[in-house]
């Protein structure tokens, strides 16, 4: 009788065993994702790594996120490979992979918790890890500020050391404005001499003749450009009188110079009547479009000439006197 009770006693216990057991069949343990970084405490703009551990045991495949540019106040500077899976002592198998972040907000910020899926034969899910504080700080710490000391004043320069700078500096500068006046003055008398030099050298008939004589080699007639010939010589002749005469040729007109010229002593009137028979073949030539031939194109040089040589010589005579 005892066994038989004893019997009926175990069978209810052997029917809950059983009844447990199928409720363990198939169930999976979920992957467990963590995240932490390789210091708490950083300088803006500093670079921190953040890696995030994911750990498994049933065969599932693990896809970690892809991250923006931004997460969070955080720039993500770069993200690694994945690492593993790699098997551990307790039988479970881990994957890893790094993001490098860096912020440059002043304070504590948190990186927030990234989503990790996974896919295995039972099916697909994901899980979260955890969120991370970090202490980003400033350059300058506030402890540190209060340890800047004020400016070191101003050192006091004796007295008699002022007084001889000041002296000093006067002299230098008096030196450098006396030579930049050397400088000056040197430079004008030097430029009045060679003038002066100059002038002596080139009395009116010499420049005259040069001219002359460089229209000459030019040839324009026998180009065909007689009146720009007749306007060079007649500039020429002008240019003579008012620089042997100080009479104002160049600037008159033809009947105003004879004007001047008849009540001037400074003229022969033999030299009057060239200058005159000169200026007027000459008007004929340029404005009247009077075509001369090569007599009268010589006898009009000769005559330039011929003035040129008179007073010239008269000149001399000046001189001797």
């Amino acid at each position: 009788m005892i066994f038989i009770v004893f019997v009926y006693t175990l069978i209810p216990l052997k029917n809950a065993a059983f009844a447990r057991e199928p409720d363990n069949i198939g169930k999976l343990a979920l992957p467990e994702a963590t995240a932490n970084v390789d210091k708490s405490e950083v300088m803006i703009g500093d670079k921190i790594t953040l890696k995030v551990h994911v750990k498994y045991k049933d065969a599932i495949t693990i896809q970690f996120p892809e991250l923006d540019q931004q997460i969070g106040v955080f720039t993500v500077k770069g993200s690694g490979v994945v690492e593993g899976p790699r098997k551990e002592r307790d039988g479970y198998s881990l994957v890893e992979r790094s993001y490098i972040l860096s912020s440059y907000e002043i304070g504590r910020a948190t990186i927030p918790s990234l989503k990790i899926n996974y896919k295995g034969a039972q099916g697909e899910g994901e899980v979260t890890t955890n969120e991370v504080t970090i202490d980003i700080k400033g350059v300058i710490e506030e402890e540190t500020v209060t340890d800047i000391k004020d400016i070191i004043p101003p050192i006091e320069i004796p007295t008699n050391y002022k007084r001889f700078m000041y002296w000093v500096f006067v002299g230098l500068g008096g030196l450098f404005i006396a030579g930049i006046l050397y400088r000056f003055f040197h430079k004008m008398k030097k430029r009045q001499t060679t003038q002066e030099q100059e002038y002596r050298k080139r009395t009116p008939h010499e420049v005259a003749y040069e001219l002359m004589e460089r229209l000459l080699k030019e040839d324009l007639v026998g180009k065909g450009l007689t009146k720009e010939y007749y306007y060079r010589i007649t500039d020429i002749l002008r240019h003579y009188i008012e620089d042997r005469f100080g009479l104002l040729a160049p600037e008159r007109t033809t009947e105003e110079f004879f004007a001047e010229m008849a009540h001037t002593n400074r003229l022969e009137d033999s030299h009057k009547r060239l200058i005159r028979e000169f200026l007027e073949h000459a008007d004929m030539v340029k404005y009247a479009k009077y075509g001369p031939s090569n007599v009268e194109v010589k006898e009009a040089y000769d005559r330039a000439k011929r003035l040129v040589d008179e007073t010239k010589e008269r000149l001399e005579e000046e001189v001797i006197v």
